[in-house]
């Protein structure tokens, strides 16, 4: 009896966003920039961390809460998979595209749209870590992360975190601790989410922002 097991391929990036509806993104922004300028922000800074997925020359995912279906994502289906997030926590959703992608790949990159400064060489140094760890992460200054690299996952790791809290990082190296996963951390960096990191993006990524 011939057994075929299929090969896995070898590096997969997921791009984590949301649907771009006005009052439903960016919400923190609203109350200075208004409802369509924060959706319009959002907007770009998903086209960006796709953009700069592409340049990795990998395969791409595009992971799409409530749902993909949305116009705004019709010119990026060239660009990767667009996929519907799976689960009601985030916790959840993560999860299962991350399981679903060590199924089909050895290493995977799971990125979210909230911090543009993360670059090509930082992705490069993140599927380079994981030649020596089982996950990657980058911290970001509010307590959480906006980058996760793994080749062995489980939804172990994401084991009773509080998310939107200032905490979620520190909880999962307690989940990595207890479940001996090994792991490291890149520099730490800083997400978007109220007007004063809108204002350092101004400074550092003008395009992102420009008549806004």
């Amino acid at each position: 009896m011939n057994i075929s097991i299929k090969r896995k391929k070898d590096k997969l990036i997921q791009v984590f966003t949301r649907t771009p509806t006005e009052g439903m993104v960016k919400t923190r922004l609203i109350p200075t920039l208004g409802a369509q300028k924060s959706t319009k922000l959002h907007q770009r800074m998903t086209a960006h961390a796709i953009n700069i997925s592409k340049l990795m020359s990998v395969d791409i995912e595009i992971y799409v809460t409530p749902n993909a279906t949305h116009q705004f994502f019709s010119c990026f289906k060239a660009d990767g998979k667009l996929k519907t997030q799976i689960g009601e926590s985030l916790d959840d959703r993560m999860s299962d595209a991350l399981e679903s992608g060590l199924e089909r790949y050895q290493k995977v990159l799971l990125i979210g749209c909230d911090c543009p400064i993360i670059d090509t060489a930082i992705m490069h140094e993140a599927f380079y870590q994981l030649e020596q760890f089982e996950n990657i992460f980058i911290p970001v200054e509010d307590g959480g992360f906006s980058l996760i690299g793994t080749t062995k996952f489980s939804n172990t790791i994401f084991e009773n975190v509080i998310w939107g809290s200032d905490v979620v990082m520190k909880q999962i190296r307690v989940n990595l601790k207890k479940y001996n996963y090994s792991w490291n951390e890149l520099d730490t960096l800083w997400d978007v989410d109220d007007i004063h990191d809108y204002y350092r993006l101004s400074a550092l990524m003008p395009q992102l922002t420009d008549d806004l």
